[in-house]
């Protein structure tokens, strides 16, 4: 499915970028609002990176099992949603320990 991979890559990529560009200290590219509680930006910024990035890194793994053929499809869409869903929760319990929760 060259068409998932297609639109699947630029989305990796920009996630993956911006992940490091988190992790490396930039924490104004996350809204104030999930922020403003925040007193560890260090620490904060490489969790939350990581956690980006990895969501890139999933979108970029399902992306390019999509182009092997249409029967893994399905496995494709699965390894995006485990993988969204997983870095999801662990954002959750990265907001909740420097935030104090998601929208405090």
């Amino acid at each position: 499915m060259i068409a998932f991979a297609l639109i699947y890559y630029p989305i990796a990529i920009i996630l993956i970028i911006c992940g490091i560009a988190i992790w490396n200290g930039k924490t104004g590219l996350i809204h104030e609002y999930h922020r403003k509680n925040v007193t560890d930006f260090k620490s904060y910024g490489k969790a939350m990176g990581k956690a980006i990035s990895g969501m890139g890194v999933f979108t970029f793994l399902s992306a390019s099992l999509s182009l092997l053929g249409e029967k893994l499809l399905w496995l494709c869409i699965g390894i995006f949603l485990i993988g969204i869903i997983l870095m999801m929760i662990i954002i959750y319990f990265i907001q909740k320990k420097y935030n104090g929760g998601m929208f405090s």
